[in-house]
């Protein structure tokens, strides 16, 4: 399945660069600028042995951005960004005040194509999605406080819940983006508002498919809305 969507995303920007055809009067440009926003995160657990009810953890992100446009209504963006990500358990606060948050900081290199479409002399709707890798810089607790007497799915009095205590065992993270958003283009640069996904493709945590391990699958799932500046920094 993940074969298949990263094959069905690089003939997607294949066909989109073909099905671009552009005048010769063009003029590309390079953009240069800063982006920051929120995250609203979760861990898409999948387990036979337990569950993990989650509502969204909100936390910041913030990086660099480069964008090259080499054609009419197309081009490529890249960024440097430093990620806050993790997971928020909704957990029984009233019967036995159980709570966990965990916070998860990665800094990602995502590579989008970049396509755009005027709405107006100086307003664009604008459309990025690419490949993203990432690597893991550091973890928290946010929210510790679990019974010792939370049981996972056997029902087994003799065996707690003790990912808690599991620190990130895969460093290394990769997946897909995608970005929908408007860009505001002024004299003094231009500025970009957006919404963002991001599905992993790998696990956080070892991940064997076996009866009685914690999670056949711990991958990021994270949802952004970002502010982002870029001033032309093309030769005229």
């Amino acid at each position: 399945m993940k074969r298949v969507g990263i094959l069905v995303l690089i003939l997607f920007f294949w066909r989109c660069e073909q099905a671009v055809a552009q005048n010769n009067s063009f003029t590309p440009e390079w953009s240069f600028g800063f982006n920051g926003g929120m995250t609203f995160s979760k861990i898409g657990f999948n387990s036979i042995y337990l569950s993990v009810p989650q509502t969204l953890l909100r936390q910041y992100s913030g990086g660099i951005t480069v964008r090259y446009i080499s054609e009419n209504h197309f081009g490529i963006q890249g960024e440097l960004n430093y990620s806050m990500r993790g997971w928020k358990e909704r957990t029984d606060s009233v019967v036995n005040n159980n709570r966990y948050a965990r916070s998860i900081g990665y800094v990602e290199l995502p590579l989008m194509t970049h396509i755009y479409f005027n709405l107006g002399k100086r307003v664009r709707f604008i459309f990025n999605a690419g490949p993203q890798i990432c690597y893991y810089i550091k973890e928290k607790n946010l929210d510790y406080n679990i019974n010792d007497n939370k049981l996972d799915a056997t029902n087994n009095p003799n065996q707690t819940v003790s990912y808690y205590d599991t620190p990130v065992q895969h460093s290394f993270d990769y997946g897909l983006k995608g970005v929908l958003g408007l860009e505001f283009r002024t004299n003094a640069g231009s500025f970009i508002i957006d919404g963002r996904y991001y599905y992993g493709l790998s696990d956080v945590f070892n991940s064997q498919r076996q009866q009685y391990a914690w999670f056949q699958a711990s991958n990021n799932q994270v949802i952004g809305i970002n502010l982002t500046y870029l001033f032309n920094i093309s030769h005229k």
